[in-house]
């Protein structure tokens, strides 16, 4: 409701203003409106990329991910309109009088067309950032109300009183296969420009989740379909799992569809994936509008998007996978454990007689010419049993192996110490004021996350912190299904970064525990202290690049302490530790992370 009368209020304030001003000085800023747009259009897509990639994982500016896609299309239109219309009155300095009706109509109706595109433009924007679901009561797609036919799927639900969105998504559509045509025309990669940024906002917490990722952040391994390759077979039967009853699906006009295959690509996402504030952190989450499919009819040559009815994911037990469906509202699929890596296949319905023609991660485009060759499964069990196993998300290759000139073989029993430990704790507690000053600290005095430093004199220990519970920080936060792994790599351990085997390894290449099963956990952080601070960082949402991401270590010191951070999934067996490539230590027997 506001964003209709907002969206009213604004077109019809703009048509007022250019009709007192007279039809030909309207219709020039009609002009310079219009151009405007093609030009963000034009940029649109490039500079929306560039300003993701340049985006901070940390800090005030990282803010910037999930208003790209948005600023991208609003301030390049705000700038050309502005620069032609300085251009046009240069050019033009004086209004042409014409009858005071001819001047008051004209001018209220290129008012009127110049609000809509600028305000549709500004509605498409604002779609494609990083508010709430229900921002100004519109929502232009949604759940499906008919759940007898059609639960969980997203189609066109609301609309506009004055479409200005659709008006401008059309507009501009239409000129890109015509007038102002290109070899890559908007309407074909974007035929519902106006829906797609807001399906990218679904998400848990009211849109909370991020809306935007790095083309760095996701690699598609491997691609496969389901049924004949003719598109043959009856949706509904390929809709089944596992012997279940088929699943209830419409494409995004809400309109059945009775023959074709399924379509499935794996999707494994890379730690900068994540997410990064307190909720969630550490964890991959998706939606079935974060990721869509763009099939083009072969008879027509018209495009349509697709989302998934269905995502393959491993379960909350380690080493078990399932196939979950997107058959219900608010359906929103995460990851578990503390695995770097986290793969996903994604499911989606092709008619018969339609082709993919690009992947959408994130609002990021991958066409299909960079898509991995499809291998078929002639039947829906056949697909059941390579889900089963995980094989259809981690393929039939053996596990990787690392090896290290200088690899040690670390057994707690041989040492004085355990040099690692499976423990939450700080090395030194903190009050939770000066904790709040760089860390996110949830109810519960933990770390969420951050990074920042402590004076030891004045700031940690237990004679520099308040006695009572509630005024002081002493653990980080984790998740059910997470252990959290540190590991010492000071001077004295046998795997430090002193040590023979880590000074041989590479400094710009991610530290990393395997576990027997070879699933990578990638440092996420550290503790450091000497004499004079205490260094933390703790960024479940983004991983160290390497040792260069360490504070420096000097072997001339006896006062520093250095820890690193993994979290791991709950009850995995660690037994490796390696640095890029480069084995640095096994551990023998390996270490329950419990």
């Amino acid at each position: 409701m506001i964003m209709n009368i907002a969206v009213i209020v604004l077109v019809l304030s703009i048509a007022y203003a250019w009709m007192v001003r007279g039809a030909f000085s309207a219709m020039l800023h009609m002009l310079c409106a219009f151009i405007a747009g093609a030009v963000a259009f034009a940029f649109w897509e490039p500079l929306a990329l560039m300003l993701v990639k340049m985006s901070p994982e940390r800090g005030f500016f990282s803010f910037i991910e999930g208003i790209a896609w948005g600023v991208a299309l609003i301030v390049p239109f705000a700038i050309a309109f502005l620069l032609l219309r300085a251009a046009s009155d240069k050019l033009i300095p004086n209004n042409i009088k014409n009858a005071t009706v001819v001047d008051y109509a004209g001018g209220a109706v290129f008012g009127a067309i110049t609000g809509v595109i600028s305000i549709g433009i500004l509605v498409i924007g604002i779609g494609n950032m990083r508010v709430s679901t229900n921002f100004l009561g519109y929502q232009p797609i949604w759940y499906s109300a008919d759940r007898t036919n059609a639960a969980g799927s997203l189609v066109r639900t609301d609309s506009l009183w004055v479409p200005a969105d659709k008006l401008v998504a059309q507009i501009y559509g239409n000129l890109s296969k015509g007038t102002m045509s290109t070899s890559e025309p908007l309407a074909y990669w974007y035929p519902e420009l106006e829906l797609t940024g807001f399906a990218s906002r679904v998400s848990p917490g009211d849109g909370a989740a991020r809306n935007a990722l790095r083309p760095s952040d996701f690699n598609i391994t491997r691609s496969y379909t389901v049924g004949n390759e003719n598109g043959s077979d009856q949706v509904s039967e390929l809709l089944k799992f596992d012997g279940d009853a088929s699943q209830r699906y419409r494409d995004i006009n809400e309109e059945a569809v009775t023959t074709g295959q399924i379509f499935g690509y794996v999707v494994q996402f890379e730690a900068g994936a994540k997410e990064r504030g307190e909720k969630g952190a550490g964890q991959l989450v998706i939606s079935n509008g974060q990721v869509r499919l763009l099939i083009e009819d072969e008879s027509t040559g018209e495009t349509q998007t697709v989302f998934p009815n269905a995502v393959i994911s491993e379960s909350s037990k380690s080493g078990q996978f399932g196939r979950w469906r997107f058959d219900a509202e608010g359906v929103f699929i995460t990851s578990t454990g503390g695995g770097s890596k986290v793969p996903m296949g994604f499911e989606f319905v092709v008619p018969q007689g339609s082709t993919p023609v690009s992947l959408y991660i994130k609002n990021v485009r991958v066409p299909a010419d960079e898509l991995p060759e499809a291998t078929n499964y002639a039947s829906v069990s056949s697909r059941d049993q390579r889900v089963r196993t995980g094989s259809i998300l981690k393929g039939d290759t053996a596990t990787k192996t690392y090896e290290g000139e200088y690899a040690i073989t670390y057994n707690p029993e041989d040492f004085d110490d355990n040099y690692i430990r499976v423990n939450t704790a700080l090395m030194e507690m903190v009050g939770s004021v000066a904790a709040k000053r760089n860390f996110t600290v949830d109810d519960d005095n933990q770390i969420v996350g951050g990074q920042g430093s402590f004076d030891t004199k004045t700031e940690t220990g237990r004679s520099n912190v308040p006695v009572s519970k509630n005024l002081r920080v002493e653990r980080y936060a984790i998740n059910n299904d997470q252990s959290m792994v540190v590991l010492d790599v000071g001077s004295e351990s046998p795997f430090g970064l002193l040590g023979e085997a880590s000074r041989t390894a590479p400094l710009d290449q991610p530290i990393k525990l395997i576990d027997t099963n070879g699933n990578e956990y990638e440092a996420i952080g550290f503790q450091y202290k000497d004499r004079e601070i205490m260094e933390l960082r703790y960024t479940r949402g983004s991983v160290l690049a390497g040792i260069n991401d360490t504070p420096t270590l000097s072997t001339t010191r006896t006062d520093q302490e250095l820890l690193l951070v993994f979290i791991v999934t709950k009850g995995v067996d660690i037994n490796q530790y390696v640095i890029g490539d480069t084995l640095i230590a096994r551990f023998t027997p390996p270490m329950e992370a419990n």
